[in-house]
């Protein structure tokens, strides 16, 4: 399910598709990408008991927006600035190098 960058960061209530028509998902604040969440009761049914129901799992894709025009590259380039985190900062310690 694609999301936005402010929905996965900030949190938001989504609407998924599902068996039975749209559920609302929520996505809790600092989702990542590939992040699976699961709505209970919204899959399949069981084929051992008719009255009940799967999960279903749905996988979070934060979509990057493309900078377009100079004022959305410049707040992608505040927004830089202010996150100071590196994702990548344990990369090589992790791995022993």
């Amino acid at each position: 399910m694609p999301i936005t960058i402010s929905e996965a960061s900030l949190g938001a209530k989504i609407e998924v598709p599902t068996l039975d028509g749209r559920s609302l998902l929520r996505v809790p604040p600092g989702t990542n990408s590939g992040q699976r969440l699961r709505l209970r009761d919204k899959g399949v049914p069981s084929a051992r008991n008719a009255n009940r129901r799967g999960d279903l799992y749905v996988e979070l894709q934060v979509v990057v927006p493309k900078p377009v025009d100079e004022r959305v590259r410049n707040l992608l380039k505040e927004l830089s600035k202010l996150d100071t985190e590196d994702p990548r900062r344990d990369l090589f310690t992790r791995a022993g190098s």
